[in-house]
């Protein structure tokens, strides 16, 4: 069976990607601008574009606190790095 493609963040944490749902393919840059590319619902995308990639990152925190397992480890090492690096500005 194939794996079905989800949003990284619903994935994340846990929820299952609206069935019929098309998923945008857009890019985070790691701290030596590196393009990483992710897959994200309409949601998270909009999202990601208003709030920018830093405030994205850290308001989607609670991925590193929960984390148990993940197959995109360059996305989630460039979420940790950003989460470290402003720690004050965590919402």
């Amino acid at each position: 069976m194939a794996k079905k493609i989800q949003c990284t963040i619903c994935k994340h944490y846990g929820n299952k990607t609206p069935e019929g749902e098309e998923l945008e393919k857009t890019q985070v840059y790691d701290e030596t601008g590196t393009p990483v590319p992710i897959r994200l619902c309409r949601s998270h995308s909009v999202e990601l574009f208003k709030m920018g990639q830093k405030k994205f990152l850290l308001h989607h925190y609670r991925i590193l606190v929960e984390l148990i397992d993940s197959d995109e480890p360059k996305f989630i090492s460039i979420l940790e790095y950003t989460c470290k690096k402003f720690p004050d500005s965590i919402s």
